[in-house]
């Protein structure tokens, strides 16, 4: 059961009962220590009290009166018959002489057969030295005290018993207050030491979460923060940091891996359909160029034909530009072919009554490829078209700077999804529910790459901006 508990739980409760444990035994040490203060206490008292009434009681042997030794032996009992503090005097011959409990030990009695453990009380006992024994069965204390003349013969002795049940108070008041003190150390220490075992738990903890969140999630996404230290959670922390940031080279290794044979098999299908329709659109041209032969063309269906003329050229060369082994060739940009998207756009902007801000700051021809710089401008605008609300506003703007061409295409639509985001310029990655299939995305970021150029997005609600940079003096890609 303990097994399947959390460290969390594990380490604090285990300092816990250390502290416990601690504590219990610190108030063992100190309860008999004070325990045997008081029994070395009990016994210099007895050993005291033995000294003074054995010179006390000197004159009441030497004169043989007993009543006087009565008195004596009654003074610090305070004259009160105590079954548990019994003094006895006994003569030279180890017979009683008085007792404050005369009826358990009469006078003239033998001390051996009045005693109850005479054996262990009497045993090798040296009549002239002061001693102090225990009965038998560990409830008495004797204390021996001789009682001697002037010439240092022995007149008697003096016999202290106590019952050690006199102990008890102060054993009772040591471990009462030992046990205050483990008490109020405990009330102190456990909070402090389930604190200290959550805390040291906690990184161990952390690891073990994050360590379940692997093949469950991306590593992209697993971002774990871990203190840093020499010891082995640091340790184990470093490496599981090192091992997630394998785990996203990898994963990022074969997302380009399968990113670039999308792409291949991409380029290899645009390549077929680009031989495909190369061949009609090679006929449609050439009906043109013979129509114009014959010279019966009015100006309004010339520029009918030029308009054509230009967009099946811009279809062929962008089908050639899906080829790889392509060189895209085409002629010098003119205002005249950014005016031609804007003419080709404003149909399905009046059907969605969209409001173009079309701002063109080109005059002279630029040295780009006019058919890609239409295509990549011609997807944008459809694109942002497609994503603006009916009666939205849509934006384009076109200037030289800087030796660039910059192109810039805004909608006011809702901002592009971030998985969507991720794989913008990815062919057939569109949302689900979605129109388009991203081919258009897709084909304008090989044409900016093939010139050259940079590609950025900027898109929050209500707004998205495409913004195109072509250098006009960089060589182009084949």
């Amino acid at each position: 059961m303990l097994s399947n508990l959390s460290y969390r739980l594990k380490t604090p409760l285990a300092m816990s009962l250390v502290i416990v444990a601690t504590a219990a035994v610190v108030a063992a040490a100190f309860t008999w220590q004070g325990y045997r203060q008081a029994h070395d206490s009990f016994v210099r008292h007895g050993q005291a009290l033995g000294k003074t009434l054995a010179r006390t009681l000197r004159p009441a042997l030497l004169h043989d009166d007993v009543w006087q030794a009565y008195e004596i032996l009654l003074t610090p009992l305070d004259r009160s018959g105590d079954p548990a503090r019994v003094l006895i005097l006994l003569d030279a011959q180890g017979q009683v002489f008085a007792a404050s409990e005369p009826r358990q030990f009469a006078v003239l009695d033998a001390f051996a057969t009045t005693a109850q453990d005479p054996v262990a009380v009497l045993r090798g006992q040296n009549a002239l030295e002061a001693s102090v024994l225990e009965s038998g069965d560990g409830r008495w204390l004797y204390f021996f005290t001789p009682v001697l003349a002037e010439d240092g013969t022995l007149l008697g002795r003096l016999v202290q018993r106590y019952d050690r049940a006199l102990l008890a108070p102060r054993f009772t008041e040591v471990a009462a207050g030992a046990l205050y003190a483990a008490l109020a150390a405990l009330v102190l220490l456990l909070p402090l030491g389930w604190a200290a075992g959550k805390r040291l738990a906690e990184p161990l903890s952390h690891l073990a979460q994050c360590l379940g969140r692997v093949g469950r999630e991306l590593p992209e996404a697993i971002h774990c923060d871990f203190p840093h230290g020499g010891d082995e959670i640091g340790r184990l922390a470093e490496r599981f940091q090192t091992m997630v940031a394998e785990l996203r080279d990898k994963q990022a290794l074969e997302m380009h891996l399968a990113q670039s044979d999308r792409l291949a098999a991409m380029g290899r299908l645009a390549a077929g359909v680009a031989h495909e329709i190369n061949n009609p659109l090679g006929g449609m041209l050439n009906a043109i160029s013979n129509y114009r032969r014959r010279g019966n063309a009015d100006p309004q269906a010339e520029k009918t034909l030029g308009l054509i003329e230009r967009g099946l050229t811009q279809i062929r060369d962008t089908v050639s530009a899906l080829l790889v082994e392509t060189r895209l060739e085409s002629r010098a940009l003119t205002t005249e072919d950014l005016e031609d998207v804007r003419t080709l756009i404003a149909a399905q902007a009046q059907d969605k009554h969209l409001v173009l801000d079309w701002r063109n700051g080109v005059s002279e021809p630029l040295p780009l490829p006019s058919a890609q710089v239409r295509q990549i401008l011609l997807n944008l605008l459809l694109n942002a078209v497609q994503a603006c609300p009916p009666g939205g506003d849509a934006r384009c703007e076109l200037a030289v700077a800087d030796g660039r061409f910059h192109l810039t295409v805004g909608n006011a639509g809702p901002a592009i999804p971030e998985r969507r985001r991720q794989h913008l310029f990815e062919p057939y990655f569109g949302e689900e529910g979605g129109e388009g299939h991203g081919l258009g995305l897709w084909v304008t970021y090989q044409l900016v790459r093939q010139l050259g150029g940079m590609i950025d997005v900027d898109s929050v609600p209500g707004h998205t901006r495409f913004t195109v940079t072509l250098p006009l003096d960089a060589p182009h890609e084949t």
